[in-house]
């Protein structure tokens, strides 16, 4: 894992540093078990927002969240004279101006002047919250220094030392550390102690210190496992591989073995579906092992097998509330909506019950969007409103409501509504701004869309969907040149994106301009996506106006028939009139009129080739 360190006594603005405590999951104590309760919960203050400046009366303990786990005579017979107050505030208040340089030093000064251990620690919460783990180690090693009996300063200075790769002074306080774990929590701390050491810049050096740490615990599978994970990290495959088979081999039902294993085997999915399902046949109550399989599964496009494997954990355990959710995700996928309502309702109902192990509202969410795409809006707005505002899908519901809202032609209110929200992150934001872009351009006032994307764009520079519809946008207002840049600029950021080369290739097709272009971006889209309906059109289109009517219309009769669409009926029915099939191609416009009577693309159609009634 690699974290942004800031070096603390570099050049930085106030801005630029960010005072978010360093990730030290495992860092803080790698060793789970061995930390008293308050001893836990001092090591996570250590990671908490810096507090307020202390007043003078409360200056005796410089830093508010310490409390001294070593010997009290560690605390030194210093008189708390005024300069050590000042010292203190002014380090708090440079804190809170968001100056963490200075308020470093001063603590790191106070700790050598005083010899007194707090200030040493203060220095190194400091540090870490600047995420610098060498000043921190810095720190650390004055704090462990003046309280030598301390175990939170043992276990922070053997993290910094491993962050900062001097291996060989970590080992011996690591050994200690691990020589103390009882063995009930043992296991654990062999985890936490790999994730500490996988964090190391020398990998393979991290490896042997690990093998050599565990050496008296190669009967356990956990430690097996352990090393197997830190091999991975070395690219030694065959070692990893060698790990988890003699881990299994002492533990054969051990999950986490065997997952590795299966992830190991080989890139080819069927190697580890066979790998999981060999596990699962000696252990059928292997719930990750099933979970990991079913999305396998689903990687393989293999919806049936994904729901048998829930469907088979459902009858398994009726109180797990998960595989309901899962089956019923399958089942919108596959447009099974009456059973995809029903195990919905089955979760909700559920989660209801289980308060706080299940989160109902997931269900309550996906029941509008289903009664929403049945045009039942009422009932939409009926789950909507089982969803509180301190609920974490709450900020989606209120969308769902905006768009329903447009949808009934309230388009204002909705607008007003998301406005009104007011979201903290800046994905919720993105969220918000990007479905109000949406409802204007749904609402077929493009030119107030593309600004309100272009707006979009420059906050939010570079997401994928915001480019594509802000060149979507574009399209309708005729400004292909900006749309076409935004379109190259998307398949450079995506690649893969088969919507991107779509697009392109559909609007130069459209306008009958570069179709040698045209249909080679189509060709491309249909490679990566050759089950879509709508780059099925495209191709369609791109052979039409390249004159060979006949693939024409054998992709769009296929495409129509993959996804009746008004658009792609609106086409279908234009290459039949071309060829002089008046009454099929009426036949087709009129099906799309059903669809969707105020289509853009039929409507057009229609006008420009004279057709009177339908």
């Amino acid at each position: 894992m690699n974290f942004p360190f800031v070096k603390l006594f570099s050049k930085f603005s106030t801005t630029a540093l960010s005072m978010r405590a360093i990730p030290l999951a495992a860092c803080l104590f790698w060793g789970l078990g061995v930390a008293s309760a308050d001893a836990q919960t001092q090591i996570q203050t250590a990671g908490a927002p810096i507090p307020a400046a202390s007043t003078p009366a409360s200056v005796t303990a410089p830093a508010a969240a310490s409390s001294l786990d070593g010997n009290p005579k560690d605390i030194p017979a210093v008189a708390l004279t005024g300069q050590i107050v000042f010292q203190v505030l002014a380090a708090e208040l440079a804190l809170q101006r968001g100056q963490p340089a200075p308020a470093y030093q001063t603590y790191l000064s106070l700790a050598r002047d005083t010899h007194d251990p707090r200030m040493g620690e203060r220095a190194a919460q400091i540090a870490l919250q600047a995420q610098s783990p060498s000043d921190a180690l810095v720190a650390a090693r004055l704090w462990y220094q003046y309280a030598p009996d301390s175990q939170r300063a043992e276990q922070l200075t053997a993290s910094m030392l491993v962050l900062n790769g001097n291996l060989t002074e970590a080992e011996p306080i690591l050994a200690r550390e691990l020589a103390s774990v009882p063995e009930a929590k043992r296991a654990a701390a062999i985890g936490s102690l790999q994730a500490l050491i996988a964090q190391g810049p020398d990998r393979v050096g991290s490896l042997q210190l690990l093998q050599t740490l565990l050496k008296n615990d190669m009967q356990r599978p956990e430690a097996l496992v352990a090393i197997a994970r830190q091999q991975v990290l070395t690219s030694d495959a065959r070692g990893a591989q060698t790990s988890l088979e003699q881990a299994l081999t002492l533990k054969a039902d051990d999950e986490q073995a065997a997952l590795m294993l299966a992830q190991l085997g080989s890139s080819d999915r069927a190697e580890a579906i066979a790998s999981l399902n060999g596990f699962l046949e000696k252990n059928p109550g292997a719930r990750s092992v099933r979970m990991a399989l079913a999305q396998l599964y689903i990687q393989g496009n293999d919806l049936d097998a994904a729901h048998q494997l829930f469907d088979s954990m459902r009858r398994q355990n009726a109180d797990d509330p998960t595989p309901l959710l899962a089956l019923a995700m399958l089942d919108i996928q596959q447009q099974h909506l009456d059973q995809a309502k029903h195990n919905l309702e089955q979760y909700a109902q559920l989660a209801e019950k289980q308060h706080g192990n299940a989160d109902p509202a997931q269900a309550y969410l996906y029941l509008a969007e289903l009664a929403a795409d049945q045009n039942n809006d009422s009932e939409a707005q009926k789950w909507l409103a089982k969803i509180d505002a301190g609920s974490p899908q709450y900020l989606s519901a209120q969308v769902t409501h905006a768009q329903l809202l447009a949808k009934d032609n309230h388009l204002d209110e909705a607008r007003k509504l998301l406005g009104g929200l007011n979201p903290i992150e800046p994905r919720d934001q993105l969220l918000v701004q990007h479905t109000d872009a949406g409802l204007l351009f749904d609402a077929k006032r493009y030119p107030e869309a593309q600004t309100r994307y272009a707006e979009i764009n420059e906050q939010f520079p570079n997401v994928p969907s915001v480019v594509y519809d802000y060149a979507m946008s574009c399209e309708k207002n005729r400004q292909y040149e900006l749309m076409e840049t935004l379109l190259r600029q998307l398949i450079k950021l995506e690649p893969s994106n088969p919507n991107a080369y779509n697009a392109l290739g559909y609007s130069m097709a459209d306008r009958n301009q570069h179709l040698d272009e045209a249909d080679k971006l189509i060709q491309k889209a249909s490679t990566l996506a050759p089950s879509d309906a709508f780059i099925m059109d495209s191709l369609g289109w791109v052979k039409f106006r390249e004159g060979d009517k006949d693939n024409a219309i054998v992709l769009l009769r296929r495409a129509y028939d993959l996804k009746p669409n008004a658009e792609i009926g609106a086409h279908l029915g234009e290459v039949l009139w071309t060829m002089g099939q008046q009454d099929e191609a009426k036949q087709a416009w009129r099906a799309a009129a059903k669809l969707e009577k105020d289509n853009d693309t039929l409507l057009e159609t229609l006008k420009r080739l004279q057709v009177g009634a339908l």
